[in-house]
C-alpha cells in the first residue's frame, strides 16, 4: 500500500483553475453590456429609439440620452466668429456643441471633455479640439467633477474649414462600460 498514488482533491488540479479562470474572465467581459437609449425629447415627448444590434445609435440635437452613469443631452450647436484674441486660421470657423451632462450614479463622476468628447466629419477624421475657441464662445467647460444627481452644462468647441458638414459628437462615457453616444450635429 505504500506505493499507492494518492488523488488530490480536484481542486488542486490544473485543468479546476482554467476553467474557473475563463469562466471569471467571461463573466466580466460580457457582464456589462450597456447600449445608449434615448429617454426623451426636450419637448417633454418620451419615444424609444431601437435599431438592430448590429447599427450604431444615432440622436439629434436635443435628445436626452440615457447611459449607465450619465444623461447626455447637446442644447444646440452654433459657431463662434472668435474674439480680438483668438481667431479660427483662415478659411476656418469655430464650431461649439452646447452639452449638458448628468449623473445619474450613485456616486460622484470625474468628466473630461478632451477624453470623453470628439467631433468627426462625414469621413470619421476627428476635427481639432480648440481651447481658443472654447474662451472665444465664453461658454463653460466640460471638465470637473461631477456629485451623484447633478448636472453640468458646457460647450466642446472645434475648429473646421467653414461649411463643413456632416458633423457629429462622439460621446464615451467610461472606457469600461457607460457606453457612447453618436449625435448628428448638422
Amino acid at each position: 500500500m505504500a506505493n499507492e498514488k494518492i488523488k488530490k482533491p480536484f481542486y488542486k488540479k490544473w485543468w479546476f483553475w482554467l476553467i474557473a479562470v475563463v469562466v471569471v474572465i467571461g463573466g466580466i467581459a460580457g457582464g456589462s453590456r450597456n447600449d445608449p437609449k434615448k429617454v426623451e425629447k426636450t419637448s417633454a415627448t418620451v419615444q424609444s429609439k431601437k435599431e438592430e444590434n448590429n447599427k450604431t445609435k444615432t440622436f439629434k440635437v436635443g435628445d436626452v440620452v440615457e447611459l449607465k452613469d450619465f444623461k447626455v443631452t447637446v442644447n444646440k450647436v452654433y459657431t463662434v466668429n472668435g474674439d480680438e484674441f483668438s481667431k479660427p486660421k483662415d478659411g476656418n470657423e469655430y464650431i461649439a456643441v452646447d452639452c449638458t451632462l448628468e449623473n445619474i450614479s450613485k456616486e460622484d463622476k470625474a468628466v473630461s471633455s478632451v477624453t470623453m468628447f470628439k467631433v468627426v466629419d462625414k469621413d470619421g477624421r476627428q476635427c481639432e479640439y480648440s481651447v481658443t475657441g472654447l474662451a472665444a464662445a465664453k461658454a463653460g467647460q466640460m471638465d470637473g467633477t461631477i456629485a451623484s444627481g447633478r448636472k453640468i452644462t458646457g460647450a466642446y468647441v472645434v475648429e473646421v474649414p467653414k461649411g463643413t458638414t456632416g458633423l457629429e459628437l462622439e460621446f464615451d462615457g467610461s472606457l469600461l462600460s457607460s457606453g457612447q453616444v453618436i449625435v448628428k450635429l448638422n
